[in-house]
C-alpha cells in the first residue's frame, strides 16, 4: 500500500512541475500534499499526518489560489517578420496603447518579442494576445476563451481602429 502512495505523490509532484498551467499546478501541488499526509499516515505518525492535510493540504493550497488570482499577467507575444524588425515610432504607439489597456484592467503586461510563426506561438506558448507586424500592418490575434475579449475588443476599435482583430479558435 505504501508503494501505491508514493508512486502517487511521485505522480502529482512529476504533474505540478510539468503543467502547463499554474492553477493546475496549485492544485497538483495541493494533491502531493495530501499525498504525502497519507503517507504519514500510513508510516504511524497521524498528528504529523493531520498537521499536513491541514496546513500543506488545504491552507497552502487556498493561499495559492487566492494569491492567482490577485497576480493577473496578460502576455502579449509581439510578433515582427524578419524586415519588419525594428521598432519605429508606429510600433511605439501601439505598446504603449496596450500597456495603457492593462493598467485600466489591472493587469501586468508581459510583452514578448519574437519572430516565431503564429501557428508555433498559440502551440507552444501560454499567451492572452498575440500582435503580428508585417509591413506596417497590424493584426491581433485573441484566443476565443480569453476572457477580457470584450473589453479589448472594444478597446482597441476606439484606440487603434486600423488593427484588425482575429479570434482564434480551439
Amino acid at each position: 500500500m505504501i508503494q501505491v502512495a508514493l508512486v502517487l505523490v511521485i505522480l502529482a509532484a512529476l504533474a505540478a512541475v510539468q503543467t502547463r498551467y499554474l492553477r493546475h499546478g496549485v492544485i497538483y501541488l495541493g494533491l502531493f500534499s495530501l499525498g504525502i499526509a497519507f503517507v504519514y499516515l500510513l508510516y504511524n505518525a497521524p498528528d504529523v499526518a493531520l498537521a499536513e492535510a491541514i496546513i500543506g493540504s488545504t491552507l497552502s493550497t487556498v493561499l495559492f489560489i487566492v494569491a492567482l488570482q490577485k497576480y493577473k499577467i496578460f502576455t502579449i507575444y509581439y510578433r515582427v517578420s524578419g524586415e519588419d524588425a525594428g521598432q519605429d515610432a508606429a510600433s511605439q504607439s501601439v505598446i504603449k496603447s496596450l500597456e495603457k489597456f492593462c493598467t485600466k484592467q489591472e493587469l501586468e503586461a508581459q510583452i514578448i518579442y519574437t519572430t516565431e510563426p503564429i501557428a508555433d506561438i498559440v502551440e507552444n506558448h501560454q499567451f492572452s494576445i498575440i500582435m503580428n507586424k508585417q509591413n506596417m500592418q497590424y493584426d491581433v490575434f485573441i484566443h476565443e476563451n480569453n476572457y477580457k475579449i470584450d473589453a479589448l475588443k472594444t478597446y482597441l476599435s476606439q484606440e487603434l481602429p486600423s488593427i484588425n482583430v482575429k479570434i482564434l479558435e480551439d
